[in-house]
């Protein structure tokens, strides 16, 4: 069967599945709220988020340095807040979408690069426009705003058009950026690596840049969004290495040193963009990672990083933002084929949240909505809660809404390995296997 003949809304498999009770897990949004603050910048109000929240306080903290408050933090939390009303269907914290949004937009430049960081100087917020980690770019924090400025269109067309024009006019302003990307298309360098993404073959920057492309090609329809994630997208398969019985089985590597889990979304972006394209020619791709990687590295217990040939496995500093992107890939493989084992492998990816980890802890709670921000080495805890933590664990929360995914404990029995045959978890005290196959996994 050729590629151009699979159709992905009829990609009906069965299997076994983990149990879905009728109350998921509570998206608690009360630390995130208190980490919300408003801002008077460019003789408006906005809303940014604080950085960084230590225990036991949980008070925002300043990043030394650089400032109090960022676009990277506050695009994920935008993309949190629409994405949480529109799976409840509801029209909760309107002014805080207002207000995120309305910063972005205030940190972008008229040739559409972006700052990053805000700063208090002399009792005054300002724009850090100099720092390392601030200055006017197109990079991690402009691929960033750029997908909540996609997901933020979506939300305001047909509720707020003036907004909606202004959110069209600043992905206009940043084509020219993502323009320039393109125009090495197809161009590798000398050890094989693709040369058209972010930073030359930076997958995982260039993975959040095509969500936000493919939210605006969806609002408005512009084919020169989709052709553009089309390019991206291949650029990213070019760092695809494995399959499912060849190490490091079908990882979509984050750039040409290797994998790590955070911004890990190119199998969703590439997911999400044949779900609305309808273009199926990549669909293999993605599904490979989905279907060989991540159920492996959920059985070696989420490893941080590995490099190009799937060793030398790190686990120091496992943290909320190297399983969220991976939860969000199962599910969005399960709303396109609708085959149950995605579901089932959205809740053992979700459970490193609840104890199944390496430092055997509850990161989540959903009693406060804290997220400890992660391990330390692989078993110690930094029990702080930084807003990065806190929106990716929310996130995670609201994805398993999506497909009504829940379970009550996922714990791993068998021996955490890279390389297994099967994974024995036990759910909800019953006993689940996942066997790995020649084309992915089965769920017995």
């Amino acid at each position: 069967m050729s590629t151009k003949q699979i159709s992905f809304l009829f990609l009906f498999l069965l299997s076994a599945q983990v149990s879905c009770a009728s109350e998921p897990f509570r998206v608690n949004m009360a630390h995130l709220l208190s980490l919300i603050e408003k801002v008077p910048l460019h003789g408006d109000t906005v809303c940014v988020v604080g950085i960084y929240a230590d225990y036991p306080t949980y008070k925002p903290v300043e990043a030394k340095g650089e400032g109090f408050a960022c676009v990277d933090d506050a695009a994920r939390a935008a993309v949190l807040f629409i994405r949480y009303n529109e799976v409840f269907q509801k029209d909760e914290n309107e002014p805080v979408i207002n207000g995120l949004v309305k910063f972005l937009l205030n940190m972008q430049t008229e040739n559409g690069l972006f700052y990053n960081f805000l700063e208090k100087r002399d009792g005054r917020v300002v724009i850090n426009t100099d720092g390392r980690t601030s200055a006017a770019g197109f990079g991690w924090w402009a691929a960033r705003a750029v997908w909540a400025l996609g997901e933020a269109a979506d939300y305001f067309k047909g509720r707020n058009e003036k907004t909606y024009d202004e959110i069209k006019n600043a992905v206009g302003k940043s084509l020219p950026q993502i323009d320039s990307l393109a125009k090495n298309y197809g161009k590798l360098d000398k050890t094989g690596n693709p040369t058209w993404l972010l930073y030359g073959d930076g997958a995982d920057a260039t993975s959040e840049l095509v969500l936000g492309l493919n939210e605006i090609y969806k609002t408005t329809g512009n084919s020169i969004y989709s052709s553009l994630v089309k390019k991206l997208c291949e650029g990213m398969i070019v760092l695809q290495r494995g399959s499912c019985d060849v190490g490091p089985y079908g990882v979509l590597a984050s750039n040409g040193g290797g994998w790590h889990g955070w911004a890990n979304s190119q199998a969703t972006a590439i997911l999400q963009y044949s779900r609305l394209t309808r273009d199926t020619s990549m669909i293999r791709n993605a599904l490979r990672e989905v279907n060989c990687f991540l159920p492996r590295w959920a059985g070696a217990l989420f490893f941080r990083s590995c490099n190009m040939q799937g060793s030398d496995l790190n686990y120091s500093g496992q943290i909320a933002y190297d399983v969220r992107p991976a939860v969000t890939a199962a599910t969005e493989a399960y709303e396109i084929t609708h085959d149950q084992k995605y579901k089932t492998l959205a809740c053992i990816l979700s459970s490193w949240f609840f104890g199944n980890n390496t430092s055997k802890t509850d990161f989540y709670s959903e009693e406060t909505g804290i997220c400890f921000d992660g391990t330390i080495d692989s078993i110690g805890v930094n029990k702080n809660s930084g807003a990065e933590s806190t929106v990716e664990a929310l996130l995670t929360m609201v994805e398993l809404h999506k497909i009504d995914a829940n379970f009550d404990s996922i714990v791993l029995v068998s021996p955490p390995s890279f390389n297994a045959n099967e994974y024995t978890y036990s759910v909800d005290g019953k006993e689940l296997k996942i066997r790995m196959t020649a084309d992915g996994f089965r769920v017995n």
